[in-house]
């Protein structure tokens, strides 16, 4: 007991903000969490009140429209990082990641891209932040698509991406949750459901671990199979007992421990039957984690958790220091100040909780209406509060609990992002504007900020552990070459040494081969999978690998058992059966998860395609499933239920749809037809897209049966398929993809 106590009187001690030496520099805040991942500021001489009217004699210093948005802004060396949507309301919307002066509010530069093959509606644009990286200064943009880039920080060039829906199976859907990503040295890391290939076709939330400054996974690893919600509960980067730690919130409702340099659980702990949204807290060695779901046993509706972590290596675990059940926390973050956790539930009440009994402090205090969303800020002594229904509190901790300073009301305003503190002003992110608050008289100054726990020496673990193979995932070309490399770390995560390749040995399950450390895929392979593992005494690692040739690509499930081994999100989801005495490719209803959904077969680079198949639909309850084909990120929809066609990119903001009444039969077989091209003769490009639907026993129509131009177009994408079958199957056979022209 002396030794817990001591671990985390010392965390108390390094998580607070006492005053020390004053900082020469503003304190960065490059996660939207800050520095210590824990929501608190080390700035001082922050404003008591918030005039938001403006005016004379306001410490409204600006008010920018054009940054309103639900993300929280990050900062970096004087420039301010969002998300944010991007020339809303017209037929070119989509999103933008964007640099601003953080002194002035001045746009420095932008950086477009489109939302494509996702359901997200356009209000939940911009949800995920951006992460800066002080190190090289660049910055990391999940759009809510799942399109991920690497930006220059001080230009906004996209140094690289991937769309991780196309390349991983990461899930993009209605209700919009879109994680977070973060930086551990030089991995930067993000999460998902994810709905991979081969043996990873269930839906999983999954992490990817990539080299930050090239983009190559380094590591790809899962919690358990079929979660039961999206999730977007941030990460935070914590040494416990010694050991660096990703801490988050997961899919299937457990919080998780995972070595962030190699991607190894390390423990986990189930604390509702469905996801955490809330971000956990890490003060020391104890996890501090609330939820507003079912509880995992009885009716209740909620709880607050504290965690103990302790050991390291193989001899890390957890275990529940206390719990209290039916306090429904679902999306404010947890803070820690001198001893107590201060946290606001959804219906919009702190509550101030003794961190080592869990028992409550004082009354519930009431902040505004019954909704809550945004995580508080604590900074100079004070807790800064925004609520959903647009209304902000400036509390002091008291013995008591807390007391109110000020209070108001912005109308027709809603906060959804936490505030900022930075260089002695506040940054207040509402959905209709970003706003700077402070005293323009008053200078800036701020404490040191204690220095976090020190990771265990890696001269004390000096023995390999885990063997790293990389990349861990990676899609190739027929005749492709692959150069490996193999890397050790200890027991800890700790890296010790890249391996000489003659020290390994190299088994290819599958085609190709491994010559010095290089993987060759054979110039005959089409649509394979390959596993390579890796061997160096008695440690091992795996990579995961396909083939994919470039087009044109035939597909006639004739000697099939299962969906293509190559294609993303399509097994689990669909199976081989024969119909009407071939065999085709099913989309079933009895799955739990993915009756509705999309898959992809190759190559996100390719461009100026057509896609086309056999499709028919059964009548199930007076119900028709959807059919779609996917074509360089548009989907051409045989609506079974409205009886139309339609062609569009993203199916809740429908800014470039165009869509055809189009009767058609059950358990008829149709030939369908998506072909895609760029048109690049004029001064930008712009997507041409032409779609036809004919019964298959008829020779097909020289017309289009519907046609629609993007002008802001998707130069390339992945083939794939889309389909709702919920209630009624459908089924598809003889697909090809083939060049345009050919």
């Amino acid at each position: 007991m002396q030794t817990k106590l001591a671990t985390f009187v010392l965390a108390v001690v390094t998580s607070g903000c006492a005053v020390m030496a004053l900082a020469a520099e503003p304190e960065n805040w490059p996660y939207w969490r800050g520095p210590a991942y824990d929501g608190t500021s080390t700035e001082t001489n922050l404003v008591e009140t918030w005039d938001p009217d403006g005016g004379e004699g306001s410490n409204l210093i600006w008010k920018s429209e054009a940054l309103g948005g639900r993300c929280t802004p990050t900062i970096l060396d004087g420039k301010l990082y969002m998300n944010l949507r991007a020339e809303r309301g017209t037929p070119r919307e989509g999103e933008k990641t964007i640099c601003v002066d953080a002194e002035t509010g001045e746009i420095l530069w932008e950086n477009r891209f489109n939302v494509w093959l996702s359901d997200v509606p356009d209000t939940r644009v911009g949800w995920s932040s951006v992460v800066a990286d002080p190190e090289t200064g660049n910055v990391y943009s999940l759009g809510v698509c799942d399109f991920f880039q690497c930006l220059d920080g001080e230009t906004g060039e996209t140094l690289w991406s991937k769309p991780l829906h196309e390349k991983f199976g990461m899930l993009s859907t209605y209700g919009g949750r879109t994680n977070f990503p973060i930086i551990c040295d030089d991995v930067v890391i993000i999460s998902g459901i994810i709905i991979n290939h081969g043996e990873r076709a269930k839906p999983n939330h999954r992490f990817i671990g990539m080299d930050k400054r090239t983009g190559e996974v380094l590591w790809f690893n899962g919690t358990r199979d079929l979660p039961y919600d999206t999730t977007y509960s941030g990460p935070s980067i914590a040494t416990i007992n010694g050991q660096k730690q990703l801490v988050v919130g997961a899919g299937d409702g457990a919080v998780w421990g995972i070595q962030p340099r190699t991607g190894r659980p390390l423990w986990h702990y189930d604390l509702s039957r469905r996801g955490l949204f809330a971000t956990p807290l890490v003060v020391g060695n104890r996890v501090f984690a609330t939820h507003s779901e079912e509880n995992l046993s009885g009716g209740t509706m909620g709880a607050i958790v504290a965690l103990e972590v302790t050991g390291s290596g193989d001899d890390t675990d957890v275990k529940e220091l206390w719990k209290i059940e039916r306090l429904v926390i679902g999306r404010s973050a947890p803070m820690f100040i001198d001893g107590r956790i201060y946290v606001i539930d959804d219906r919009n009440k702190l509550q101030v909780i003794d961190a080592e009994s869990g028992e409550f402090i004082g009354d519930p205090i009431k902040i505004g209406d019954s909704r809550q969303f945004s995580s508080p800020l604590y900074a100079d002594g004070k807790l800064y509060i925004l609520t959903e229904n647009g209304r902000w509190a400036v509390m002091e901790p008291t013995a008591e609990g807390a007391e109110m300073i000020d209070r108001g009301r912005l109308r027709r305003e809603s906060f959804l992002a936490a505030p900022v503190a930075y260089d002695g002003r506040l940054y207040f992110p509402g959905t209709g504007a970003l706003d700077w608050v402070g005293d323009p008289s008053t200078p800036s100054s701020r404490t040191a900020r204690p220095a976090p726990p020190a990771e265990t020496p890696v001269s004390e673990n000096p023995e390999p552990s885990w063997l790293q193979l990389t990349p861990a995932e990676a899609l190739l070309r027929p005749g492709e070459n692959l150069p490996l490399e193999v890397n050790l770390f200890n027991e800890l995560g700790q890296h010790l040494r890249a391996v000489d390749l003659g020290e390994v040995s190299f088994s290819v399950d599958g085609v190709g081969r491994v010559e010095d450390g290089v993987y060759q895929a054979p110039a005959e392979a089409a649509h394979r999978a390959v596993e390579i593992t890796a061997t160096v005494e008695d440690l091992s690692g795996t990579v995961r690998l396909r083939i994919v040739p470039d087009l044109p690509w035939n597909f006639d499930f004739e000697q099939a058992d299962d969906a293509p081994v190559t294609w993303v999100g399509a097994r689990y989801r669909h199976v081989i059966r024969t119909v009407d005495g071939s065999p085709a490719l099913v989309k079933v209803t009895t799955i739990p998860k993915g009756a509705r959904s999309r898959a992809w077969m190759g190559h996100s680079d390719l461009s100026d395609y057509t896609i086309a198949a056999d499709v028919k639909g059964e009548r199930r309850l007076d119900q028709l499933p959807d059919i779609g084909l996917v074509a360089q990120g548009y989907v051409l929809d045989l609506q079974g239920n409205s009886q139309k066609l339609q062609i569009r990119s993203w199916s809740t903001q429908l800014r470039m749809a165009s869509t055809v009444d189009f009767p058609w039969e059950a358990d008829v077989w149709y030939r369908m037809k998506l072909r895609a091209e760029i048109d690049r003769s004029g001064e930008t490009p712009v997507a041409i897209l032409r779609g036809k639907v004919w019964p298959k026993d008829q020779p097909e129509p020289e017309a289009w049966s519907i046609e629609a131009r993007d002008e802001s177009p998707n130069l390339h994408g992945s083939p794939g398929l889309y389909g709702n079958a919920k209630v009624a199957e459908l089924y598809i056979d003889n697909l090809s993809v083939v060049p345009n022209g050919s």
